[in-house]
């Protein structure tokens, strides 16, 4: 590979959105919690376990699971489509937690309220796992920020294009969900709970890049077959 694939790129980026407006929602609105992994919640998880915090301890259990669930109908339910169309049910996923988030009250246990959250964004990440060749999260930035950086140290070392291709991609990828991080924060700062509506249009521009994308996909194995077809005659 010498390039990278756009279509496919654009639709992993375009949803990369939805990821960073996901999480400064869930960082800003529910007491600094991260709605999109399992880190934090399983170090608080031990950490009410080993303090006697059983109420706690009983919530944050259950958001593992939920995250879990979310993983396990994610590798299921992919088995059941082809050539990437698993992502529309992943994005049709992401706009059943935002409704059901914007009904849940401030009030509400931070953890149990991004019940949704830990679900959707379980799905999100096998939904759109990888692009061009590189598997990357759309849902946090860590592994996003680690192939980036060595990547363009690998570029500037060896002047391996591929290092810079992978550096670009990642690049991208940072890009847009920091993109989403900006446009949650300032929808947070009028709508607040009520803010998670806006990842809707978010969400129209990661399935018209899907779209496109398959699209492209359907036309590149039409032109394959007919290749196929007049060789064999």
């Amino acid at each position: 590979m010498n390039k990278l694939n756009l279509s496919e790129t654009a639709a992993h980026h375009s949803i990369a959105l939805t990821g960073g407006f996901f999480g400064i929602y869930a960082l800003l609105l529910r007491s600094e919690n991260f709605g999109s992994s399992e880190t934090a919640n399983l170090i608080f998880l031990f950490a009410s376990g080993l303090g006697g915090e059983w109420s706690v301890f009983r919530i944050r259990l259950a958001a593992l699971f939920v995250y879990v669930g979310g993983l396990v109908f994610a590798t299921l339910i992919s088995k059941c489509f082809k050539n990437g169309d698993f992502r529309y049910l992943g994005i049709l996923i992401d706009l059943i937690a935002c409704l059901v988030l914007a009904q849940i009250p401030a009030d509400v246990d931070p953890v149990l309220a991004l019940y949704p959250m830990f679900f959707a964004t379980a799905v999100q990440w096998l939904a759109f796992t990888s692009a061009s060749g590189f598997s990357s999260s759309t849902v946090f930035s860590t592994n996003n920020t680690r192939q980036m950086v060595t990547g363009l140290t690998e570029y500037i070392y060896s002047r391996d294009r591929m290092q810079l291709l992978r550096a670009r991609f990642f690049a991208g990828t940072l890009i847009c969900f920091h993109l989403g991080v900006v446009y949650g924060y300032l929808c947070l700062q009028r709508w607040k709970i009520k803010s998670i509506y806006m990842v809707i249009p978010l969400l129209g521009i990661a399935a018209v890049c899907t779209f496109l994308d398959r699209m492209k996909r359907s036309r590149e194995y039409a032109e394959e077959q007919q290749s196929l077809s007049a060789d064999a005659s």
